[in-house]
Formats: C-alpha cells, structure tokens, sequence
C-alpha cells in the first residue's frame, strides 16, 4: 500500500493495515510501555532521564515498521500525530479482547473495495 492509495481510507484503516505481523506488535508493545511508563516512573524516581523512553518511543514503533516490513510509515507520522498513541491503546485492548481479527479483515474488505492491494 502507497501513501497515495492509503488516503483513500480512513486513518484507522490505514492503522490496522500497517500493524498485523505479530513482531511489529510486540515492538509496539514495548514502546507503548514507554510511553506510558516513562513520565511516572520520571516522577515517582524523581530522575528526568526515565522521559528519555517516552520521547523514543516513537522512534521504537518506526523501527517495529522498519525491521517486520508491515507498511510504510513515515519518520514525522509516528512522531507527531496525537491519535496514535490512542489507537495503539485501542489496538492492545481489541487484541486482548479478541477483536483484532475482526479488524484486520474489516481493513483488508475496506482496502480491496478501495482498489488497494494489501
């Protein structure tokens, strides 16, 4: 999928589509825990440096990208777009529920109707 045909589909979409190997999730995991984890371990331990996993976090989910080749994600859009780390808690919570299936398919449907070949 190229950037152009993505914009053809909604940025959730375009979100299931790019994570659905099982070692891009992992990384996403670890990152999501950086994230997460990074600004109260830095309060609770009262050492700034612990902020240092939140601001590479996004650095951490390009290389999940990077190393598993589960779609073209650029530098800027993992590092400053406000929904994704909203829709990576999403993401965690429809696979621990056992709706991420039902996701995926859903995108794969949505980009075959698109003319998208995933």
């Amino acid at each position: 999928m190229t950037v152009k045909e993505g914009a053809l589909l909604d940025d959730w979409t375009r979100f299931v589509l790019r994570h659905q190997h099982p070692g891009n999730l992992a990384v996403h995991f670890v990152s999501m825990l950086w994230f997460y984890g990074g600004p109260p371990a830095a309060v609770l331990d009262r050492d700034a440096r612990w902020l240092l996993l939140f601001f590479a976090s996004g650095f951490l989910g390009g290389l999940g990208h990077w190393w598993f080749d589960d779609g073209r994600v650029d530098w800027r859009e993992m590092t400053s777009r406000p929904e994704v780390p909203h829709y990576v808690v999403i993401m965690f919570w429809r696979i621990f529920t056992g709706k991420w299936p039902q996701d995926t398919e859903r995108a794969r449907d949505a980009a075959r109707r698109a003319g998208i070949v995933v």
